[in-house]
């Protein structure tokens, strides 16, 4: 069964974090220099939010609210739930699917280590699903032996 660690694997290890006191701009450059949708926020305690192209949407731009002046810690969710490692793709994948995430900061013994994303779920799901027809087309036709 694979486990959100497979998916990191894959992954740069990179995890995109921004401080504490982040500008909207300055975080939105980050998501756009690095191609991607969130930044998890940071301080020396460790994860505090996490800041979404969706936020940006919705809690800035729909409200007015100048990029420059505005802080991360204004607009990010702090009502966070991660995963382990250990996690299975089924479990996280339940969880996205109720909770209405698409970004699952992972951590391990208190660390973050990386991040998991709903089109992380997606493709692994999809690989699997590639997998199983391509063995059961073989299966069919005679090209599997037991």
């Amino acid at each position: 069964m694979k486990t959100v660690r497979n998916i990191l694997e894959r992954k740069k290890n990179e995890v995109a974090t921004v401080p504490v006191g982040t500008t909207i701009r300055q975080a939105v450059k980050v998501m756009a220099d690095m191609g991607i949708g969130s930044v998890l926020v940071t301080d020396e305690k460790g994860l505090r939010g996490i800041f979404t192209e969706r936020d940006v949407m919705k809690r800035v731009v729909a409200k007015n609210m100048d990029p420059d002046a505005v802080l991360v810690d204004d607009v990010m969710s702090t009502d966070i739930m991660t995963c382990s490692p250990d996690d299975t793709i089924e479990e996280v994948s339940r969880f996205i699917t109720t909770a209405r995430k698409r970004h699952i900061p992972v951590t391990e013994k208190g660390k973050l280590v990386g991040i998991c994303t709903a089109g992380d779920i997606m493709v692994s799901v999809l690989e699997d699903r590639t997998i199983q027809v391509e063995h059961l087309k073989s299966y069919i036709q005679g090209d599997i032996t037991h």
